[in-house]
């Protein structure tokens, strides 16, 4: 259990008191919390569920997984030599060499150390190495996102949220407040404003931790496309050839 899963149950009800000040009250027209919902296309809320949902240990093991079946491709056995000769013995042993060189490269493939092989296992192998560093990427973003909430489940704008009796009774409570309030100094309009400040501060990390994501999978990405099966060329079909089959 890390820190983002004990934090998250104590924050969600200011950050779900913070969604609804922000759909039903606003903010600040100038506030940034105004881009960042554009450019993250999340509520605060939103954005510390997507990452509080998902465990790191499960791309772990899907990593895992992944290499043994890179593994399985290194020791697969294609026979290529049959008991017979002629034109059907000549295109099995082709397609079977074909087979085998698009699974391991013959074998000789080094898991550690693929390179630029294209081969199935080495294809397997990066995509395990891209998962590997999604589950680094999900923790990191994580604890980040754990020590925000630490912060502002300690802060004053916290306290002037979820301390406003005004922001319960909605746009038509603000207004009164507002109007009766002596040089304009609500605290109605304080609490807004601190709901505001709030989202800002957990969708400004969760921009960068997307960011980072997305580095990721442009990093990955050119060893992540499908790697089709190159097939031998099929020699002139000819039906007067003899096949010998020793028995």
């Amino acid at each position: 259990m890390d820190a983002l899963t004990r934090l998250e149950p104590v924050a969600r009800p200011l950050l779900h008191e913070v969604d609804t000040v922000l759909a039903n009250l606003g903010a600040p027209p100038e506030h940034r919390i105004w881009s960042l919902l554009r450019h993250v296309g999340a509520t605060p809320a939103g954005a510390v569920a997507y990452f509080g949902d998902i465990e790191p240990d499960h791309f772990w093991a899907l990593a895992s997984a992944l290499r043994t079946q890179a593994e399985a491709y290194l020791a697969a056995v294609v026979p290529a030599s049959v008991p017979w000769h002629g034109a059907a013995g000549d295109a099995y042993a082709a397609e079977a060499s074909a087979l085998l060189d698009h699974l391991s490269g013959g074998g000789g493939v080094d898991i550690g150390g693929i390179g630029g092989a294209e081969t199935m296992a080495a294809r397997i192998e990066a995509t395990a190495s891209y998962v590997d560093d999604v589950a680094d990427w999900f923790e990191r973003s994580r604890w980040r996102l754990a020590r925000v909430l630490a912060e502002i489940l300690s802060s004053a704008q916290a306290v002037a949220v979820r301390s406003c009796p005004a922001l319960a009774g909605g746009v038509e409570e603000l207004a009164r407040e507002r109007g009766g309030a002596a040089g304009g100094g609500s605290s109605g309009v304080g609490a807004v404003s601190a709901a505001a400040d709030i989202g800002a501060d957990v969708l400004e990390l969760a921009a960068e931790c997307l960011a980072r994501g997305r580095d990721l999978l442009q990093h990955h990405g050119p060893r992540l496309v499908e790697l089709s099966f190159a097939a031998p060329v099929a020699g002139k079909a000819r039906f007067d050839a003899a096949i010998h089959v020793s028995g």
